[in-house]
């Protein structure tokens, strides 16, 4: 079977979907797309290169591609298409989801879940990582919502100023200073949000600057928000941050991104396997930098649902 792409190009099942997002770092992964390929036939792989063309796309892709018989998936971009490629291996019903490689191409803005892993944005070196893939299990977040819709994420979901400040963002991203330039414009008019959390065994009430659910350790261009957090240990690291005043905020800057926000006298965090946000219906949820709904919520850990290429470091 052949998986066709744009400009006729085929690959057989047996290679790889690379799957591009125009607007991913200015649009690199299109105005790169020949040096990437040439990578990619360098090191010798079968593949179908193909773009998104609107929001949600690389979801339909992907999944439909999984159809015809793709089992392995290059998503070239940012947080928001390595999203949108996770949803659509979890869309599809045709194989179960760790029958699914997913690798990613970081060149999008913020590149937190590449962050943590150390992923390397070179076209050779990530092209003969494919050549020999080898799979590492990976915990998956569920998000349900009370419509009965439901969002996957593999790194960080959150609600609050964080949120805010997604929903603020214009959709081309201005470049690596884009979410710290909306953080600084959003304090003028973010308020906290009366959240409460509920866990297995306790019940937190409070008004919230931001409440993160994390996979991974960063968020918004490198802030480290849950710098204990292990993708495969089957459990969110939860990171409530209290209301802050706008000095707050901005005196402890630093610590959002050197990982020692955990001890801040109004930082509160546990470790969940699930876990239910009660909030106003108008607050909205961001997953992997996009935004995918209102609360109220509920979170759930898929323990290594997916399989990833994760070279070593």
């Amino acid at each position: 079977m052949v998986v066709e792409a744009a400009g006729g190009e085929k690959a057989q099942s047996s290679g790889w979907l690379v799957l591009a997002n125009p607007i991913s770092g200015g649009g690199k992964g299109v105005r790169e797309r020949a040096a990437i390929e040439a990578a990619l036939r360098a090191a010798g792989l079968e593949f179908a290169f193909v773009v998104s063309e609107y929001h949600g796309h690389a979801i339909e892709l992907v999944a439909e591609a999984i159809a015809r018989g793709c089992r392995r998936v290059l998503a070239v971009g940012g947080d928001g298409t390595v999203n949108e490629c996770v949803n659509g291996i979890f869309r599809q019903q045709t194989v179960p989801p760790e029958a699914v490689l997913l690798a990613v191409l970081p060149i999008g803005t913020g590149n937190d879940w590449a962050r943590t892993h150390f992923l390397c944005g070179d076209y050779g070196v990530v092209a003969r990582n494919l050549a020999s893939p080898t799979g590492s299990p990976h915990d998956v977040g569920l998000v349900s919502f009370a419509n009965g819709g439901t969002r996957h994420f593999v790194n960080v979901a959150g609600i609050g100023f964080d949120a805010h400040v997604v929903a603020a963002m214009p959709q081309e991203k201005l470049g690596p200073l884009a979410y710290l330039w909306a953080l600084l414009r959003g304090l003028l008019k973010f308020r906290a949000v009366p959240v409460t959390l509920v866990l297995a065994e306790e019940r937190l009430e409070d008004r919230a600057f931001v409440l993160f659910f994390s996979i991974g350790r960063y968020c918004g261009g490198g802030m480290n928000v849950a710098p204990q957090a292990v993708v495969d240990d089957g459990l969110f690291d939860i990171t409530l941050i209290a209301e802050l005043s706008r000095w707050e905020v901005l005196r402890n800057l630093r610590r959002l991104f050197d990982g020692s926000i955990l001890s801040h006298p109004k930082v509160t965090s546990r470790r969940a396997a699930a876990g239910e946000v009660l909030a106003e219906s108008a607050q909205p949820i961001e997953a992997d930098g996009e935004l995918i709904g209102h609360a109220p919520v509920r979170f759930a850990i898929l323990p290594g649902a997916l399989r990833v290429l994760i070279p070593e470091t």
